[in-house]
């Protein structure tokens, strides 16, 4: 069994290898890592010049780790640019590439458009069944889509499954 590795918390070096081993052949945002340092017991300062030098080196890419969130967060699971947005910071993406990553995604509408269409593929809109629109609507503002989003977006659902049962 191998030992556990003792590292000098002075050291950008100690600290750089720390972070190395961490990340192995992951993703990890600048964010995760600076936490993980910290917990760690390396100071500021050693954290800040470690996490620049990873970055320099590639083992640190917010943009890869922030397009992992993303991907993670599509289909069934999509979600508004809003809360998509928070999912990048609590992932430890930087302000500025969450910026560059939220600004390439499409609007809400679509957004939920998609959403409706990867819960509900086979829907009848023709049905009576009103809890069904109501239970996409409550499932677009659980995913942090407002009201006027998810009823255009479920209109567009709609007109989507109307025109697929015409052809």
């Amino acid at each position: 069994m191998a030992s556990k590795a003792s590292y000098d918390l002075t050291s950008v070096k100690d600290a750089e290898t720390c972070g190395i081993r961490h990340i192995g052949i992951g993703t990890c945002s600048s964010g995760k890592m600076r936490e993980y340092l910290r917990k760690k017991g390396f100071s500021g300062s050693i954290i800040n010049e470690a996490v620049d030098n990873l970055i320099r080196r590639e083992y640190i890419d917010d943009e890869r780790a922030g397009r992992k969130v993303l991907l993670n967060r599509s289909g069934r699971k999509q979600e508004s640019k809003s809360y998509l947005r928070q999912r990048l910071y609590a992932a430890g993406v930087s302000s500025a590439v969450a910026d560059v990553l939220i600004s390439e995604v499409a609007d809400d509408v679509d957004l939920c458009f998609n959403l409706y269409l990867s819960i509900a593929p086979a829907a009848d809109p023709e049905s009576e069944d009103s809890s069904f629109m109501n239970e996409l609507l409550k499932t677009a503002a659980k995913r942090g889509f407002n009201p006027e989003v998810a009823r255009l977006a479920c209109r567009k659902y709609l007109e989507k499954v109307i025109n697929d049962k015409q052809k």
